[in-house]
């Protein structure tokens, strides 16, 4: 016995040492001194209660040196996944199962695009943000060659390279691919109809309708030089595995003066981004003579692109303008290695590229291009299952090198709604909603991107036909038409991915908008009042509720005989008094949810088949579509094409409320008061690693259930699905509140927490303050920065 107590003793010891030792390795070093060899002259980092950076530098350089190491400190794993899956690299880090990942990305082009940014920054002369650029990746690299790595590096028995400037453009172009809705969209709307018909297109909102709520515009009177003058008043399955989270919507609305009670701007923003370990968002702020700045970074990227200074603030929300379109090719057939155009031929480019893979001999990897863009039918299964003739990517964003860290330079520095315009008009692509306010009492709105001019009689979010001129792009929409609303008299501006009301020059932009659910509450609420505050603007930022589920809910109950739901009345009852509320104690969306797949499900299987109907419930075209799909009784969907009889929508509401009772009554119990939505609703943010088991329990993040709902203002989505539990997705990012009557007193929250160092005391602070609708302070005073409990001194 004694030996066996000895040895276990021993295997104690042993655990405790080695977890230790690994731990002394990986952590984070937030307090005392270090040397950084780039460092011309002395800075300090204070971090506060919640680790977030305070960066106090003599110069730019290095400001900007000491942001690249801290932001590595914490957030290198993350930083490593980004620049893979924006350079292809992903195999070669995490193995052959990431493959076709890399596969599809370097089809895309996005490697390709940071290889021609890189050079065009190679041969740019001198400028500041370059500067500031070169210091922060010497920050970057100082720690990769001198700091503690994380741990994920030593279970993946890997070292990193040094950072780059190309790695930073591969970032940019994957942020941007994550706005391209066109790749899940396009294929299905396509194949609908071609197989399907008109008349099953026109039973979905494929283009926005009528009653879709629209951003107003106010475009400002401009001089000469059009500047503005200002009044003194499958795919899926694949994506599934990437290790980094896609980037989805986002609120944003900014109060003018005349609706608060201070008198001053009021701004909020919080930017939708599939939910992760670390979270996308990174704080810190940076002072140097000259310049104070707290803002919110992406891995990898020196600049905020959300942030704020003393006098104005930025936010973003994704545009959703249609920037992608598919071309079909017709091959010569008698030279496939040309593709047939107008009267004539166009010859197809071909490269090689040479694919790195962890333990196996790299794959080398063909790439043909027409003259729309790369054929993508092997990288894109829909595609393929489609057609076999070459379809081509026709994309603004590798039309042109990014300008990217150009813009988020500028835009930090602004001076005045003007300056801000003038770096807004950098970014050509992704389609971005900016939302400002200024201390001046200004604010804005501008959707920027570069718009292609198309043909009338071209339908967008259906392939093109390559081999016509007729099809292509006339050109570019001037910036000055640009959706934008420069102090509207309404008194606040907002976006919320939805439909822009038509340009100046009377075009309605086509994208892949989301309805307007989400503006219409915040506009209604918004111009209720005129005296909002920074703490009673929170309701509406944490806001659960959406109106048009109770309606949708109602035309169901309406079809339905009280025979089919007997013994379940008061669950009946309780979704027709439904408001549209997600509380975790309502029943209510637990039984619309599944009645409503299953309701979905029986409507359009039969047409599409198991894998598209999935896809569908996972793009835009099902949240817009919902509406008009429930409330139309003599939709074609609603017959079953499998069977000789003719369905209706009685028929199939009917079997899909008896299916969801019976699932519910085996799943939650047979009384219809137990069926809490937060008994099926679940949230965990996941690391790279975590998708193999037992790492998931090591690294990922747990939270409490959240009210997670579709398209309320504090969105927390999920996928449609039968099994009846709800993993949410997505969400807000951060929740930023910031009331220019005391800019020091701004508030944000992130979902998990600063660190993606699984030994940070930051790892997961924050989850379940985030979860349940909590906020702590954005720090900008000196005094209160200067008594937090960490200093880290960086020397040369």
């Amino acid at each position: 016995m004694k030996k066996v107590l000895y040895v276990l003793l021993a295997l104690v010891i042993l655990i405790g040492a080695g977890y230790q030792f690994i731990r002394f390795k990986s952590k984070p070093n937030y307090e005392g001194e270090t040397t950084l060899s780039s460092l011309s002259s002395e800075a300090e980092v204070y971090f506060d209660d919640f680790g977030v950076p305070h960066i106090y530098a003599a110069n730019a350089a290095d400001a900007y040196r000491a942001m690249g190491y801290v932001h590595a400190q914490d957030r290198l794993f993350q930083m490593e996944m980004m620049r893979r899956v924006g350079t292809g690299t992903l195999a070669e880090m995490l193995g052959e199962d990431l493959l076709d990942v890399d596969k599809f990305f370097r089809t895309l082009g996005i490697p390709k695009h940071a290889a021609w940014s890189t050079e065009v920054w190679d041969k740019a002369g001198p400028s500041e943000w370059k500067s500031a650029t070169e210091a922060y990746i010497e920050g970057v690299n100082d720690f990769i060659e001198n700091g503690n790595l994380p741990i994920e590096y030593t279970l993946l028995s890997h070292k990193p390279r040094p950072f780059t400037i190309n790695d930073i453009h591969a970032i940019t172009g994957y942020m941007s691919f994550t706005f391209a809705m066109a790749m899940r969209t396009d294929p299905l709307v396509t194949k609908m109809a071609r197989q399907l018909g008109p008349k099953y297109l026109d039973a979905l909102s494929v283009h926005t309708l009528p009653e879709h709520h629209q951003i107003p515009n106010n475009y400002p009177l401009r001089d000469s030089l059009n500047r503005i003058q200002i009044d003194g008043n499958t795919l899926v399955s694949m994506l599934d595995r990437l290790p980094v989270p896609l980037l989805e919507g986002s609120n944003a609305w900014v109060i003018s003066g005349k609706r608060t009670k201070s008198g001053q701007v009021l701004f909020c923003n919080d930017t939708h981004i599939g939910f992760a370990q670390p979270s996308v968002w990174y704080e810190a702020h940076i002072e140097y003579p000259g310049f104070s700045y707290y803002g919110n970074h992406l891995a990898g990227m020196p600049f905020g692109l959300v942030g704020h200074t003393r006098n104005h603030s930025i936010g973003l929300t994704m545009f959703e303008n249609d920037d992608q379109d598919f071309f079909e090719e017709k091959l010569d057939p008698n030279n496939p290695a040309q593709t047939v155009y107008a009267d004539g031929f166009k010859p197809l480019a071909v490269r090689k590229e040479t694919i790195p893979v962890k333990g196996k001999d790299a794959v080398e990897f063909e790439i043909r291009e027409s003259i729309h863009g790369p054929i993508v039918n092997e990288v894109i299964p829909e595609i393929g299952r489609l057609t076999t003739d070459p379809v081509a990517s026709w994309w603004v964003y590798v039309l042109e090198p990014t300008r990217a860290l150009e813009a988020t330079w500028k835009m930090a520095r602004a001076q005045s709604i003007q300056e801000l315009e003038d770096a807004v008009r950098l970014i050509h692509a992704p389609g971005l909603n900016v939302m400002y306010g200024d201390k001046a009492g200004n604010i804005a709105w501008w959707a920027t991107a570069k718009l292609p001019i198309r043909p009338p009689h071209v339908n967008s979010k259906i392939f093109m036909d390559g081999s016509n001129p007729a099809d292509e792009p006339l050109g570019w929409i001037p910036f000055e038409e640009n959706p934008m609303s420069i102090n509207p008299e309404s008194g606040f501006v907002a976006s919320a991915n939805n439909q822009p009301d038509t340009l100046s020059n009377g075009t309605f932009f086509p994208g892949y908008y989301y309805p307007g659910d989400r503006w219409n509450r915040i506009a209604k609420t918004v111009t209720a009042r005129n005296d909002w505050t920074q703490e009673s603007i929170k309701s509406l930022q944490l806001e659960a509720l959406n109106e048009n589920h109770p309606i949708n809910a109602k035309a169901m109950i309406q079809q339905v005989d009280p025979s089919v739901y007997a013994g379940f009345e008061t669950a009946i009852k309780t979704l027709e008094n439904w408001d549209g509320s997600h509380r975790l104690e309502s029943t209510a969306p637990t039984l619309y949810y599944k009645w409503l797949y299953h309701t979905l499900y029986g409507m359009m299987v039969d047409e599409l088949g198991e894998e598209d109907f999935k896809n569908f419930v996972r793009t835009f075209l099902y949240i817009r579509s919902v509406p008009k799909l429930i409330r139309s009784q003599d939709s074609p969907w609603w017959d079953n094409t499998q069977t000789d009889a003719s369905e209706s929508s009685k028929q199939i509401i009917e079997e899909a409320l008896k299916k969801s009772l019976a699932e519910l009554n085996t799943q939650l119990g047979s009384d219809p008061n137990a069926w809490e939505w937060q008994k099926v609703v679940v949230l965990e943010h996941p690391h790279p690693l975590g998708a193999k088991k037992p790492l998931d329990k090591i690294f990922n993040v747990k939270a409490p259930a959240v009210t997670a709902n579709e398209e309320s203002v504090n969105k927390l989505p999920f996928v449609l699905n039968a099994e009846g539990i709800y993993k949410v997705n997505s969400g807000p990012a951060m929740r930023i509140v910031m009331d220019f009557a005391d800019v020091e007193a701004a508030e944000s929250v992130l979902p998990t927490g600063q660190s993606g160092n699984l030994f940070s005391p930051w790892y997961q602070d924050q989850a379940v303050m985030f979860a349940t609708g909590q906020y702590r302070p954005m720090l900008m005073n000196e005094s209160a920065i200067k008594s937090s409990k960490k200093k880290l001194v960086l020397r040369p």
